[in-house]
């Protein structure tokens, strides 16, 4: 069903058509009433039959769109380069045929960690025995939609830095022992979670490569103690907790973010106040591992969640490759409405160029017989009106450089892998730009030069 129309907006889109329309209709009409008779007679004798106040209004014209026909390309195309950068960055983990959904724990039947561990162990059993489910598990939040949980955390033995209260504050996510089987995530030191990692065991966390780097550039971090959230409250209160595992980095925070640190601690270990706060506000993600289509096992993997609690609600089911997706959804929507843009000056420059080319060809119709009567030939004329055409396009190239240099500075926010300003981009436009101008000039520069002496110099 089509949304509804917003009369808000179509009301703006009329009055902005209305005051586009006055506008440039006033202005030729302004120009008209104040006509000097004695100056038009004198234009209008001028061999050319062209007025020179009228040439530069349209020259600059010309000029003008030429020049943000460049910006508005320069603008697309740097998006475009960072939707590329974005669909060709790689996660950090595999998200194919892997299934996704989502379930709220908001239910006072799950009012501690020992009763959604319960929950949760015992319906990923059931979701792991159905045929073609390879591994299953359970996380706070889904990898790469962007930023979560993000709490302190201090490293034994090692006092911060001057002035400071932790060592470090990292993303901060707990997950099911599977977690790291479903997505393909690489172990490269120590071991994953197991089975024995359980509220009654000692507390365990395995970092990210990212965070292992940066806090223990020249040492093993496996091992390693650390204090997460300690002084922040009573829900956040968290024992020591040793390294046991190093992974791969994922980019939690969204392939546009980057790398970031990651704190990944058994979700049968999270304290209870955490779990708490967390529960009441985030979903509960789930995520299966699949053989072959991710979609053709949602019915049964939500048939063996409500088996265990029939009032369980199940939503977002989707497949994860659609989640990655949906977070450059915003830059890929940004992209298209500029290249729309884009496109729509780029025609709109040719377009300008072409007629006033073609309006001076027929204006000068007979300063160009009169030329080629006195000896000029045919390429002479060519690259007469050529050069005309293209200093024109010359001037709004220049401009239109300059001013995406300044102004393509409020993309920067949306950009990967590419910067604004960047001096390819804004070369590559300018080449697409000058190669327009150079099609649009040649067209009525070649019928300039075809034109007949002997019809030209009858010309009226």
């Amino acid at each position: 069903m089509a949304p509804p129309l917003d009369w808000r907006v179509a009301a703006f889109s009329l009055a902005a058509a209305l005051l586009t329309g006055i506008l440039f209709g006033l202005v030729p009409a302004l120009q008209a009433s104040k006509l000097d008779l004695v100056s038009a007679l004198k234009e209008a004798g001028n061999r050319s039959g062209t007025s020179r106040r009228h040439n530069r209004a349209r020259s600059s014209l010309v000029v003008a769109e030429v020049a943000l026909a460049l910006v508005l390309v320069a603008g697309a195309a740097l998006l475009i380069r960072t939707f590329v950068g974005l669909s060709n960055a790689q996660p950090g983990l595999d998200p194919h045929k892997v299934l996704t959904m989502l379930t709220s724990l908001t239910s006072g039947a799950y009012s501690s960690t020992g009763k959604i561990d319960a929950f949760t162990a015992d319906t990923l059993r059931r979701i792991e025995s159905i045929p073609g489910v390879e591994a299953a598990a359970t996380a706070v939040l889904l990898p790469g939609i962007g930023y979560g949980i993000d709490l302190p955390f201090n490293i034994a033995g090692k006092p911060p830095s001057k002035g400071e209260q932790y060592n470090g504050d990292e993303q901060y996510r707990y997950i099911s022992g599977h977690y790291f089987q479903v997505f393909r995530i690489p172990l490269l030191r120590g071991r994953r979670f197991t089975e024995t990692d359980t509220g009654n065991s000692a507390p365990v966390v395995i970092i990210n490569q990212h965070m292992a780097k940066h806090y223990w550039p020249n040492q093993d971090p496996v091992g390693q103690v650390i204090t997460i959230g300690q002084g922040l409250g009573p829900q956040f209160a968290d024992p020591p907790r040793q390294i046991v595992g190093v992974v791969g980095t994922v980019k939690e925070a969204g392939v546009a973010v980057g790398d970031i640190g990651v704190m990944y601690i058994p979700a049968a270990q999270v304290p209870e106040g955490m779990m708490e706060l967390a529960r009441q506000l985030i979903p509960l993600a789930w995520v299966v591992r699949t053989p072959g289509d991710p979609m053709a096992l949602h019915v049964a993997v939500q048939h063996e969640i409500q088996t265990v609690d029939a009032s369980m609600t199940v939503s977002r089911v989707q497949p994860m490759e659609k989640v990655l997706a949906s977070t450059v959804a915003r830059q890929n929507f940004n992209m298209l409405l500029l290249t729309i843009f884009a496109v729509i000056a780029l025609l709109l420059a040719a377009i300008g160029i072409y007629g006033v080319m073609s309006y001076s060809v027929e204006q000068r119709t007979q300063e160009i017989g009169i030329r080629m009567a006195l000896g000029s030939s045919r390429g002479d004329v060519l690259k007469l009106m050529l050069g005309a055409g293209l200093k024109l396009a010359g001037m709004g190239v220049a401009i239109g450089l300059a001013l995406a240099y300044l102004l393509t500075r409020f993309l920067a926010s949306l950009l990967f892998s590419v910067k604004a300003g960047d001096p390819w981009t804004l070369a590559a436009v300018a080449g697409i730009l000058a190669l327009v101008a150079l099609i649009a000039t040649y067209i009525p520069a070649r019928r300039a030069a075809a034109t007949d002496p002997g019809q030209a110099l009858h010309y009226q």
